[in-house]
């Protein structure tokens, strides 16, 4: 090939690349907290309405984020930030061929939520931070990833929308208006699975030997017990708040098996979760220890009487080896401290 040739080839490529970026367009700005002050790590998530395609990204220290090139379009824009100081941001967006949308956001501080000094995602980090994890290979008992250790659970930053029937969707409608005051947690009774009151800085301790695992958390019930013996459900067993969990290995993932759920609890992301079920609930959750000190989790909860389909939650978990469950009395239910009294 002459060197003219290849020369008029390379414009005519570049030309296109440039063409190419020309029929795109970006949205750009910055993510501050309720007084104002930059906000780091927000997870932020561009969902196109017209072909379903994700893009995501996180703010950096100063608050600023971009997406770009991305196809002209209108795209769903969301945050959603761990449980539980900050409401959620969910808008439209509309991205035109080559111009640049501005859009900076100032997360609300929910009625529920905490100051911003307890925000759990900064109480989370900072647990993170300060643990002292020695580079060891996963421990391993009766030939299988040893889970035990103390954890901090982290929240799904780009949780799956549910798709409910028209029963459900009115309940947790109900549910949003009323700013969450009825959830069970308010009113000292258990949270849903997998870990109830699990977000920072309610840590849990997963202690494990061959044939049983056991959750300990700082919350009402206090405790699960997974049982790794081969045993099957009970056929009698009474309608609970956890529920009866059994557990099985696939190579280095603990699935475990949860039914027999009363219609009580409160389901979703681990803190913000305000989603109905009924007594057809059925939760599995695949445990993996990724390296000594960190752990994931995919949480499945499947109910024909509420979902459309399945819904799945992606959690991690970091070692917090320098922490130690604290005892944790709650009194609501004592009619001088319920809610509205």
């Amino acid at each position: 090939m002459s060197r003219l040739v290849l020369a008029t080839c390379l414009l005519a490529f570049i030309g296109s690349s440039v063409s190419a970026q020309n029929d795109r367009g970006s949205l750009s700005g910055t993510i501050s907290d309720p007084s104002g002050a930059p906000l780091d790590a927000a997870p932020i998530q561009l969902k196109n309405k017209a072909t379903g395609a994700v893009a995501r990204t996180t703010s950096k220290p100063d608050g600023r984020y971009t997406f770009a090139p991305l196809p002209p379009g209108t795209y769903e824009f969301s945050i959603v930030m761990p449980c539980c100081a900050f409401g959620r941001v969910k808008r439209d967006i509309t991205l035109e061929t080559g111009k640049t949308v501005p859009l900076d956001i100032g997360l609300k501080q929910t009625i529920n939520g905490s100051t911003l000094g307890d925000d759990p995602g900064t109480l989370a980090a900072a647990m993170a931070k300060r643990a002292k994890i020695p580079t060891r290979p996963v421990p391993r008992i009766s030939g299988h990833s040893d889970l035990s250790g103390v954890w901090v659970a982290i929240d799904d930053p780009y949780p799956e929308e549910p798709q409910v029937l028209p029963w459900a969707a009115a309940v947790i409608k109900q549910r949003a208006e009323g700013l969450g005051k009825d959830a069970p947690h308010n009113h000292c009774l258990p949270g849903g699975l997998p870990v109830p009151g699990s977000s920072a800085p309610f840590i849990e301790k997963f202690v494990q030997t061959p044939l049983l695992l056991v959750i300990l958390f700082e919350d009402t019930a206090g405790f699960r017990q997974v049982f790794l013996d081969g045993r099957g459900h009970p056929s009698n067993w009474d309608p609970s708040w956890l529920g009866h969990s059994l557990g099985k290995w696939e190579g280095d993932v603990l699935v475990v098996d949860t039914i027999g759920f009363n219609d009580r609890s409160w389901i979703g992301s681990l803190g913000g979760g305000s989603l109905p079920h009924t007594e057809k609930l059925h939760v599995t959750e695949r445990y993996r220890r990724v390296d000594f000190g960190h752990m994931e989790a995919v949480v499945t909860f499947e109910d024909p009487a509420t979902f459309v389909k399945p819904l799945k939650i992606n959690l991690k978990f970091h070692l917090v080896p320098q922490e130690e469950l604290l005892e944790y009395v709650c009194e609501n239910n004592h009619p001088e401290h319920q809610v509205g009294k």
